[in-house]
């Protein structure tokens, strides 16, 4: 009887391959790529918008607006079959759960609204010279996401 038990485990172990996770160079490009793209709508917005104040340069309405259509573009996509932004896609990467199955639309929103936490524990690790974590970072951890490349 252990016997079944233990080849059953050899061939589970054999059908798993490690989770290799995309590192954050690549993962820079792609933000890069999809920033790009976001400030070129965002201007075209804003061109054909009119401000209620134009001497404002951060507190407009529009923000808001912006916000909006950010976390709709970046847990939208990263929800969608392809798992991945415009410049996620271009890197050959995607966005999975820890099972490796879609992201959920909750789990892709908290990824986006914690970026921002990220950041600022990158720049304190960076100037405490902490070194820079390599694969998943802050707001992965919190969605419970993982980057990795797209096979």
């Amino acid at each position: 009887m252990e016997s079944l038990y233990a080849e059953s485990d050899k061939k589970t172990a054999l059908s798993t391959k490690p989770l290799v996770l995309s590192d954050l160079g690549i993962r820079f490009v792609a933000l890069v790529i999809d920033l790009l793209l976001f400030c070129i709508i965002l201007a075209i917005i804003d061109y054909y918008t009119i401000s209620s104040d134009e001497t404002a340069l951060l507190l407009k309405p529009e923000r808001l607006l912006h916000v909006l259509l950010g976390w709709l573009y970046f847990a939208g996509t990263e929800t969608c079959p392809c798992q991945a932004t415009l410049g996620k896609y271009v890197a050959g990467l995607k966005v999975q759960d820890s099972a490796g199955g879609r992201l959920s639309f909750i789990n892709a929103s908290i990824r986006y609204f914690a970026k921002p936490l990220t950041l600022f524990v990158l720049l304190f690790r960076f100037i405490t010279r902490s070194g820079l974590p390599q694969y998943q970072l802050l707001h992965d951890k919190l969605a419970d996401a993982q980057v990795v490349p797209r096979s």
